[in-house]
């Protein structure tokens, strides 16, 4: 009974990171906690992605109802956060105090190395 437990939490998990996991997805979200953007500020935001993924990734959070899109004309689109997607937001605020943790342990303490 135990293990079947364990596999649906492990599964759980699995579904977590392969939704907001990637290199762009964490860091789109995490943009859109504050407010709605457009494309260009989600992209001044996210640093080097390209216009390309940036779509396509986009398509992929909507697609999973964690953000939505505005479009008031064909040149003027905003992103924002679906009630779905803000149920995220406790966790990504967790995921950057441990980030912050995290990079704050890594440059205090040397790096040791065994050959």
């Amino acid at each position: 009974m135990k293990n079947k437990h364990k596999q649906g939490q492990l599964r759980d998990v699995q579904d977590v990171i392969d939704i907001i996991g990637g290199r762009w997805r964490g860091a789109i979200l995490a943009s859109l906690c504050d407010r709605e953007k457009r494309f260009n500020d989600l992209r001044r935001d996210v640093g080097e992605i390209t216009p390309r993924i940036l779509i396509k990734e986009l398509k992929y959070l909507e697609l999973n109802k964690l953000i939505g899109r505005n479009e008031e004309a064909p040149t003027k689109v905003s992103y924002y956060m679906t009630p779905h997607g803000k149920s995220l937001e406790p966790l990504i605020g967790a995921i950057v105090a441990w980030g912050r943790k995290h990079r704050e342990v890594i440059l205090s303490e040397p790096l040791e190395v065994t050959p």
